[in-house]
């Protein structure tokens, strides 16, 4: 099995209040709830043109969607680790020239923001077998590791998932909503 990939949003400014304020560490007859994640809609999706102004279906190279994701957390005296793996449906286009791509995606804690550890972005490769034009693809185990000292402040630490998009693909993807 392969170790998960490891991101390690540690925030000393927010961890020292913490560990000051006296809060106890879980309790341990209880499982603590996992934060909350979600798949944000408005990046669920990617659709890659080919280079040219042409939008229409012929210069569609890719199209891509995050499909789920599943994973669990744990939590000790540091804080809490949450382990996410995300899966994904690819379909080839025909104006794709290869049968190998790379999708580029995100987890963040916006909690974490403006800290350039509250958004990590991750490459998963996507790799079509001859003759197939759709593939669902599941990148590694990533790692979080956020510094929680109570599960009564566990739900402020939402986690958001999806693909790392251009501003234009991004309006298409919004535009595509309505």
């Amino acid at each position: 099995m392969k170790t998960p990939r490891s991101v390690h949003i540690l925030l000393t400014a927010l961890a020292a209040p913490l560990a000051l304020s006296g809060c106890s560490v879980f309790d341990k007859s209880v499982p603590p709830p996992c934060p909350p994640v979600y798949i944000l809609s408005d990046a669920s999706h990617l659709t890659k043109y080919r280079a040219g102004s042409g939008r229409d279906l012929t210069d569609v190279e890719l199209e891509a969607e995050i499909v789920g994701f599943k994973g669990g957390c744990s939590y000790d005296e540091k804080g809490g680790e949450v382990i996410l793996q995300l899966g994904f449906e690819v379909k080839r286009g025909p104006a794709a020239k290869t049968r190998d791509f790379q999708l580029d995606y995100f987890i963040a804690i916006p909690k974490f923001f403006p800290d350039p550890a509250a958004k990590a972005v991750f490459t998963v490769p996507v790799k079509f077998p001859e003759g197939m034009d759709v593939a669902r693809t599941t990148d590694e185990e990533v790692s979080l590791r956020i510094p929680v000292k109570t599960k009564q402040i566990i739900n402020e630490y939402e986690i958001y998932l999806g693909f790392q998009v251009t501003p234009e693909e991004l309006e298409l993807n919004r535009r595509a909503k309505h």
